[in-house]
């Protein structure tokens, strides 16, 4: 009887003290979404840019347009990435479109992942990886890699569309 009764008091000490534990990073990212998610949209995203798309076509209309290209890698299964995409929906990360051509490429084409490495270099091997770059493919502001807040993203487009700023 004893056996049972500590047993019991063992499996209810560690229920509570798992129950009072901080939620693991995807509890973190899921309830960020949810909150996210429901405040109203307010802008649109593009979509990925198409597998058969040309990157550097892309890079030169922004050139010509006088924008730079505002460009994030990552996938749909990504909590992070949809974060960072809800960001931009929800209005709490805008992009001036008179600045920016914002282009979505996905993680999991070789070529569009080829594109984004060719210029920038993660700080690490979370997504999304966002950067800023100039019609030319040079990097304008050092990449973000994982997960970030909106004022962080403004900052990024902020620093790369200040020319005392660039290297």
């Amino acid at each position: 009887m004893k056996k049972i009764v500590l047993t019991v008091a063992c499996a209810a000490a560690l229920f509570a003290a798992w129950a009072d534990a901080a939620p693991s990073p995807h509890e973190v990212v899921r309830r960020q979404l949810a909150a996210l998610r429901a405040k109203p949209e307010k802008a649109e995203i593009p979509p990925y840019l198409p597998p058969d798309a040309d990157f550097d076509d892309a890079c030169q209309r922004a050139k010509k347009e006088g924008k730079l290209v505002f460009v994030s890698i990552g996938r749909e299964a990504c909590g992070r990435c949809q974060v960072f995409y809800e960001y931009v929906k929800r209005g709490e990360l805008k992009i001036d479109e008179k600045k920016f051509a914002f282009i979505r490429l996905s993680i999991d084409d070789e070529s569009q992942r080829n594109y984004f490495l060719s210029t920038f270099t993660p700080m690490d091997r979370h997504l999304p990886y966002v950067g800023v770059m100039d019609g030319d493919r040079e990097e304008m502001a050092p990449c973000l890699s994982g997960g970030h807040t909106a004022a962080e993203y403004a900052a990024l487009l902020k620093r790369a569309a200040d020319p005392s700023t660039q290297h």
